[in-house]
């Protein structure tokens, strides 16, 4: 029995198509039009094609009578040389099949019926220009053809007489024989289409059922099953692979969102346990246990609010992008950790914006200012707790990307490939932070198309973020660990003012 929950969703669902009723429909249908195609073919061939086949057949004896033609020295035709079955037929059939030579007046040169008149109309003298007539002689109808040639530049024609008794005899077997032949080679091409369509349609379904299997077997225990490209047609193999492409990206999220969770309940987890053991021990009344349990309060709320940070930027839905001065946003973030930086007695250096067009006409990109925000005050604060007292933390943005370069002791080579991962900390700063501040950098950048860089540089290290990125660059950050390379001149250390 189907839980409350399957039942509904499949009320839910629309109403499916059976793609093997479909494709067997639309065959059924060609099929019938090609039935009736053939069959319109025949009968137009039955019906017109005696009259084709008849002119045909004189047009070609008409041919072979001139071609046959042997003429003597003063150019008469004496005789004609034909096949054996077609002399005798004009030797025989008399009355059926005629041949006749004229010269231009009308006068018979050479006939196989040794007549003396041309074929002429009833009542009418020889008329070269009437090519072909139809005469009537002892009620028997006679198709005749009339065909001019020349030899030696003389001109003369030649008549071709076939009678219609004639033509039924010759085309009543082979009529009978054709039409059977086509009506038996039609339905049996009918049903071999018809077997061949069915078989094919099995095999070619055969992966989807098994596609279809294998992905009723997916759930959240069991997220590695992909489907397998195996005697699929290659017209359905991107769609396979597509689906193993998506499959992939949702394992990999699944993982990383469980990562994500187990994660945050450990580090959320200590600090609650501190607050409990000081409140069970009723330790909070004393000045320094109560500071402390402030200071654990802060950093659970500073965490709980970077992994709000973190979701949201995880989400692309979340962006609302519009037309923005970078530089502006930067200096903003720069104004709200001023107390920050005095507090660890750090300078935030400002390179001008407008070195590249000034003022109101700075070039502007399109973000969403509130994520370009997050993203320029994680990069400021976690370069202010890299400088040493007394250093300077030197900023810029246009409209080609932002740079923040600090004075501190710069990155470790193997602190590198781990910069974006989530909840990973530097060893200097174990006791602050919750390591999540560089990750939503990451998520910010990937979701614009941003180029996230971070790089050693003499006398401290520097992050950029590039906002027109080389095309395969695009949507993945990335650590440097060579000193200043590649980077853009306005991303270049400059002198603290």
């Amino acid at each position: 029995m189907q839980p409350p929950e399957a039942s509904a969703r499949a009320s839910c669902m629309p109403r499916s198509r059976s793609l093997s009723l479909h494709l067997l429909g639309v065959t059924a249908i060609v099929l019938a039009l090609a039935g009736a195609a053939v069959v319109g073919t025949v009968a137009a061939v039955l019906r017109w094609g005696p009259e084709l086949v008849w002119k045909h057949m004189l047009e070609n004896n008409a041919e072979r009578v001139v071609d046959g033609l042997r003429f003597n020295a003063a150019g008469r035709p004496y005789e004609v040389q034909l096949k054996r079955k077609m002399l005798a037929a004009y030797e025989v059939l008399t009355r059926d099949c005629v041949y006749r030579v004229l010269d231009t007046d009308g006068t018979v040169l050479m006939s196989s019926d040794r007549a003396r008149s041309a074929y002429a109309l009833p009542g009418a003298d020889f008329d070269p220009a009437l090519r072909r007539f139809a005469l009537t002689q002892d009620g028997e109808k006679l198709q005749v053809i009339t065909e001019r040639f020349e030899h030696e530049g003389r001109r003369m024609y030649v008549q071709v007489m076939r009678s219609e008794r004639l033509q039924r005899i010759a085309l009543d077997d082979d009529s009978q024989r054709v039409r059977s032949i086509i009506v038996g080679a039609s339905i049996a091409a009918m049903l071999l289409f018809s077997v061949v369509v069915v078989l094919t349609l099995h095999r070619l379904l055969k992966p989807l059922r098994r596609a279809a299997a294998a992905a009723a077997a997916i759930d959240t225990d069991n997220l590695s099953t992909r489907l397998s490209l195996q005697e699929v047609p290659r017209e359905l193999a991107p769609l396979f692979h597509s689906v193993n492409l998506a499959l992939d990206r949702l394992e990999q999220g699944y993982r990383q969102q469980r990562e994500f969770l187990a994660t945050a309940a450990h580090e959320l987890k200590t600090p609650l346990a501190l607050m409990r053991g000081q409140v069970e021990l009723g330790r909070i009344s004393e000045s320094g246990d109560h500071a402390m349990l402030l200071q654990d309060i802060d950093q659970m709320a500073r965490q709980v609010h970077q992994l709000l940070h973190l979701a949201e930027a995880s989400e692309r839905q979340n962006y609302a992008m519009q037309d923005i001065d970078p530089y502006d946003i930067l200096a903003q973030a720069g104004a709200q950790l001023e107390r920050l930086a005095q507090r660890r007695r750090v300078r935030l250096v400002f390179i001008a914006a407008d070195m590249h067009g000034g003022g109101h006409n700075r070039a502007r990109i399109h973000a969403d200012p509130g994520a370009l925000s997050v993203l320029s005050k994680n990069l400021l604060e976690n370069a202010i707790h890299h400088s040493p007292e007394g250093g300077a933390v030197t900023v810029h943005a246009d409209e080609s990307g932002l740079s923040v370069r600090d004075e501190g002791p710069g990155i470790p080579p193997e602190a590198m490939p781990h910069l974006y991962e989530r909840f990973w900390r530097g060893p200097h700063r174990r006791d602050e932070g919750a390591g999540l501040g560089l990750s939503i950098c990451a998520e910010i950048a990937k979701a614009h198309g941003w180029q996230l860089r971070a790089a050693n540089v003499p006398g401290g290290a520097l992050f950029e973020v590039l906002f027109r990125p080389a095309p395969a660059a695009q949507g993945a950050p990335q650590a440097a660990s060579e000193p200043g390379a590649a980077l853009p001149p306005a991303a270049r250390p400059a002198a603290a003012s």
